[in-house]
């Protein structure tokens, strides 16, 4: 699977924008550590305007840093066997499992629930016009 990520602008703030550059350094290892294969890096100053030749020069050598520095783009999986990665991930697969049969439990509970006689399960057709076909807004 590819996929593409930006850093999330929402996140910036207009009061010490210098900040926004460590935000966007975590938000883009983020990104990396997840597999992305093409990086947006927001600029620090994009909460303020449209961002500046410095903003854009520190957001670009932010993904350089990443890409030539680090060596986290070197390995496939990065985190892969990190036990925190894998309890993390079985705790999450844990609750999911909980919720289907949850799900299951009350699907289960809900169709032995009787219908008053007369009643359908179906929805009401819609409404037809003079003709006997269906009306369809827009068609």
């Amino acid at each position: 699977m590819r996929f593409h990520s930006q850093t999330a602008g929402v996140t910036l703030t207009a009061q010490q924008p210098m900040n926004n550059v460590v935000r966007v350094a975590y938000q883009a290892l983020a990104a990396v550590l997840g597999g992305t294969q093409s990086l947006h890096t927001n600029s620090m100053d994009e909460t303020l305007a449209l961002p500046t030749e410095e903003a854009v020069q520190v957001a670009l050598r932010t993904q350089q840093v990443l890409a030539y520095e680090t060596g986290v783009p070197n390995v496939i999986d990065p985190l892969g066997g990190s036990y925190y990665v894998e309890a993390l991930t079985d705790q999450l697969e844990r609750e999911a499992e909980a919720l289907f049969e949850e799900i299951d439990e009350a699907s289960a509970a809900s169709s032995r629930v009787s219908r008053p006689a007369g009643s359908s399960a179906r929805s009401p057709s819609p409404p037809r016009g003079s003709s006997g076909r269906s009306s369809s807004i827009g068609a």
